[in-house]
């Protein structure tokens, strides 16, 4: 799952029993859609200013999810984010309605979307990744995080140009003072030498 702003770093899980008691509601609201052999699998995510909530089907024998996630930005208000993540219940609710009385082929917005919803502004989308070969992934890769807050350690990014004005400024000082050539100019001045003998 990817947060929708760039800003959107440090987050924990929602507990493992909400995210369960979720996953009944749609249940119990869609088991004719569903029926008895399709998996329905709650994620979600609180960022410092957004929650992410993601509500999957996962059809027995297939490989693919049709996930439904919402994005809505909070304020940092321990008090909101219950109702916000209802908030967003009631909106991923909505959509599998739509998509469900459409006979699942209404066009769904496979990058984020604003919608008004109660009164709340909520961003939509659909993906069909499977959670469980991107667990794996994580795994395999030394990405996986058990802790409660994930991310805590990275409040900087690694890319340059999500970097400040500071923090740029003060990457190219730490790379005079350690005299390091980017490689693409070290590479290019060895090949001039090369040519000139």
């Amino acid at each position: 799952m990817n947060p929708r702003t760039k800003t959107s770093q440090k987050w924990t899980d929602l507990p493992q029993e909400l995210k369960t008691q979720i996953s009944s509601i749609f249940k119990q609201n869609f088991a004719e859609q569903l029926g008895e052999t399709t998996e329905v699998r709650t994620e979600g995510r609180v960022y410092t200013s957004e929650i992410l909530l993601r509500v999957g089907i996962h059809r027995q024998g297939e490989l693919k999810f049709s996930n439904f996630e919402v994005s809505i930005d909070h304020k940092n208000d321990p008090e909101k984010v219950v109702e916000l993540i209802y908030i967003a219940v009631d909106a991923i609710a909505s959509l599998m309605t739509e998509y469900f009385e459409n006979d699942e082929e209404i066009e769904l917005p496979y990058t984020w979307m604003e919608y008004p919803f109660n009164g709340q502004k909520v961003w939509l989308q659909f993906s069909t990744n499977n959670p469980d070969l991107e667990a794996e992934a994580d795994r395999l890769l030394g990405l996986a995080d058990d802790s409660l807050l994930k991310n805590a350690e990275s409040d900087r990014s690694e890319d340059a140009l999500d970097a400040s004005e500071d923090e740029f400024d003060e990457l190219v000082k730490k790379l005079d003072e350690e005299k390091v050539t980017p490689t693409i100019f070290s590479n290019t001045s060895k090949k001039k030498k090369e040519d000139m003998h």
